[in-house]
């Protein structure tokens, strides 16, 4: 349905409606499955650097310093 009500209003005048909007398709499905396996190589590469413990506990003290943060803004607005 999305490609029925969207692409077309991008299809030249004058240019044939279903071979148009079928390549335009195919071009959106050839980015989509790109971006997709990009994401999933990040992804990976990230998965096995998250287990090191030392990137683990560096997030920890980041995380808490980020709390700290936003309870010093909860304190400040209190008032």
């Amino acid at each position: 349905m999305f490609y029925m009500s969207l692409i077309p209003q991008f299809v030249p005048s004058g240019a044939p409606m279903f071979s148009t909007t079928l390549l335009f398709t195919a071009i959106d499905v050839i980015e989509l499955a790109a971006w997709y396996w990009l994401l999933s190589r990040a992804v990976s590469t990230l998965g096995t650097r998250v287990q090191r413990p030392a990137f683990r506990r560096r997030l920890e003290q980041l995380t808490g310093v980020a709390f700290l943060g936003f309870a010093a803004v909860l304190l400040a607005n209190r008032s």
